[in-house]
């Protein structure tokens, strides 16, 4: 299943090992370039369905307010404004593909001009780019990124 869609020229896929070798075996005799990404689970497709399980029953335990800022779920790529849509998105994203490409292009679309990725690396950063060339990047690595960030 398509697990996320990054950009244009890049899905990641996931599913069961065995099928994605083949998958990929395919691939490269189609000289289309792929890689195996070091992950532990097959996230975002419907092997996930014990973790659906679980963690509907702990979502269902906690009390969410109301957010102050908008919110992007990355299951329709679209604003979020009613909890109960915020839990059932949180529970839908273990089995269904991120759309992060939709969702920076909404984001975009509503007038963010201005990304910043807190973390260690530039992955987002550099899908952003791969998605808009003219929008502003930042990456937050280290304190003195946060004391040097300009807004």
């Amino acid at each position: 299943q398509i697990a996320n869609d990054n950009s244009d020229g890049q899905i990641v896929v996931s599913g069961k090992t065995v099928d994605l070798q083949i998958l990929s075996k395919f691939l490269k005799e189609k000289k289309i370039k792929n890689i195996e990404l070091p992950v532990s689970a097959p996230f975002h497709c419907n092997l996930m369905s014990k973790a659906t399980e679980v963690m509907t029953k702990e979502l269902q335990k906690i009390k969410f307010n109301q957010s102050k800022n908008i919110l992007i779920s990355n299951v329709t790529a679209k604003e979020i404004s009613n909890i109960e849509d915020l839990k059932s998105l949180l529970i839908n994203q273990i089995e269904n593909r991120v759309r992060w490409r939709e969702s920076i292009l909404n984001m975009i679309d509503k007038g963010v001009r201005h990304f910043i990725e807190i973390g260690p690396g530039k992955v987002l950063s550099g899908l952003v780019k791969r998605i808009n060339k003219d929008v502003k990047i930042s990456s937050i690595n280290s304190q003195s990124d946060i004391e040097s960030l300009s807004i």
